[in-house]
């Protein structure tokens, strides 16, 4: 058994950034242990790629680890003389989208930085294992891990990010073992080794789904892509008049008054924020402007606007106005777009609002029966590869993360009430199945969805992190 003043369960973006603001603001030194079993901490599923084409969806500017120093990365990249080996990450709107790995990189060091020394003195470790199982103590929780040891902390804080896709319906029984169906998107090895000449499935038309056909194009595939998702919904691209730096986002994150509250009052419905923020394109565009600076306002509020909310219309949202938001929320890289929208003209990439009603094994290939949204005759059409892009799974009580199930059978966190995520508070204190909030339990980043909306980003994550360091702190001093 070994012990900690906190344990980090997840090692990527979320975990690193809060292990690194930890120690930057603790009161005295802090033994601070990182759960994660990749042998690089600080990635996470996001930036643990060395897939070229996978890169940022949002301009170099707005990503940082410091938002007293939103400096620091652009400054990193530079000195490292990353422009000159990847001049690809330039687009035309002058900003630089870089790969997905150079960030991970950027965190990997900052991180390392501070094992090696940091403001407080303290001690922080990488256990390489996987947290499996929890047990509440007098005095904190004791984290079981998979190598058969433990770890007890005063403060455990779960850091976990998203999960990987699980297969629907149709691809949930004895077809999802098929080799034909990729069930994790983020696996490029497998995706590089479909055949040139497949005829390649993609389910969804997220920013993952466009990351496959991207990487899947640019190994050189000639063989007929097809897209498919249930609204038929992409996300929209950027006005071609934005260009120029991003609007400052720590500014925009941390003032009093957001600034779509500040124009239009607080909300208390979604159908009243939709109208709002219809009316505010109207007038924008019939001023020459866009809809993307608008809706930037309604973005950059969220952290104020979602809380505010009635549980009923949070459900709402999700039920009726997510999918649309988000493809308005998450742009493609330039240079993604760029790959698809020449393998469109070109007639060998397809998208349409359809959605799978069965799936059946034949042979060396796949039988898909696909509806049509909105009526129409089904067909039945053969794939030899079909790529899962439905999106990363959000509900606790259906996780596929062993310490994320147990924490809910044990009622020491409850999923939040609108069915994402896990609820907590504003502190990030996890609340039990009896609606008490514990502050030996913190979770963070992505699973917080329900309860903030705008875990998303690395922005916004680091802001929230930063947030609620101050009363971790506090607590410690107990």
């Amino acid at each position: 058994m070994t012990a900690a003043d906190v344990a980090i369960v997840g090692g990527g973006f979320t975990g690193a950034v809060f292990a690194i603001q930890l120690a930057r603001m603790a009161e005295r030194p802090l033994d601070i242990a990182i759960v994660e079993p990749r042998s690089r901490p600080g990635r996470g599923v996001a930036y643990d790629t060395a897939d070229p084409d996978h890169r940022l969806n949002a301009p170099l500017a707005i990503h940082f680890v410091y938002p007293d120093a939103p400096d620091h990365l652009p400054a990193w990249y530079a000195e490292r003389g990353e422009p000159a080996r990847d001049p690809g990450a330039l687009c035309p709107d002058g900003n630089l989208y870089i790969r997905r790995s150079d960030f991970g990189r950027y965190v990997e060091e900052q991180l390392r930085a501070h094992f090696a020394g940091n403001a407080s003195g303290s001690t922080i470790r990488h256990i390489r294992s996987r947290a499996v199982a929890a047990l509440r103590t007098p005095g904190g929780y004791r984290l079981a891990l998979d190598d058969g040891q433990t770890l007890d902390a005063r403060l455990a804080v779960l850091a976990a990010g998203y999960e990987r896709p699980q297969a629907p319906p149709p691809f949930d029984g004895a077809v999802s073992g098929h080799p034909c169906f990729l069930a994790d998107p983020w696996d490029t090895a497998r995706i590089g080794e479909i055949p040139s000449d497949a005829r390649v499935l993609v389910l969804g038309m997220s920013q993952t789904a466009s990351d496959a056909i991207a990487v899947l194009l640019r190994n050189g595939h000639s063989g007929r892509i097809e897209a498919v998702a249930r609204h038929g919904l992409r996300p929209r691209r950027k006005p071609a008049s934005v260009v120029g730096p991003p609007p400052d986002i720590v500014e925009r994150l941390i003032r009093p008054v957001s600034p779509f509250t500040a124009a239009h009052g607080r909300q208390a419905s979604v159908l009243g924020i939709l109208r709002t923020l219809r009316a505010d394109v109207r007038r924008a565009e019939a001023g020459g402007g866009n809809w993307f600076e608008t809706f930037g306002d309604l973005r950059d509020s969220v952290w104020e606007v979602w809380p505010a909310l009635p549980p009923a219309e949070k459900r709402r949202f999700l039920r009726h106005v997510r999918v649309w938001y988000d493809v308005h929320r998450f742009q493609l890289p330039p240079q993604v777009e760029a790959y698809i929208a020449e393998a469109e003209t070109a007639g060998q990439l397809s998208f349409e609002a359809a959605f799978c009603v069965a799936a059946e094994s034949d042979g060396d290939a796949l039988s898909i029966t696909l509806r049509p949204r909105g009526g129409g005759e089904c067909r039945r059409k053969m794939f030899d590869a079909v790529v899962n892009c439905t999106g990363p799974g959000m509900r606790p009580d259906r996780s596929g993360n062993p310490l994320v199930r147990d924490l809910v059978a044990r009622g020491y966190a409850a999923p939040h009430q609108v069915g994402i995520g896990f609820g907590v508070d504003g502190a990030c204190r996890a609340i039990d199945a009896d609606g008490r909030p514990d502050r030996h339990l913190r979770i963070v980043g992505p699973l917080t969805y329900g309860a903030f909306a705008d875990q998303q980003g690395a922005p916004f994550i680091a802001l929230r992190l930063c947030k609620i360091v101050p009363d971790i702190v506090a607590s410690l001093r107990r």
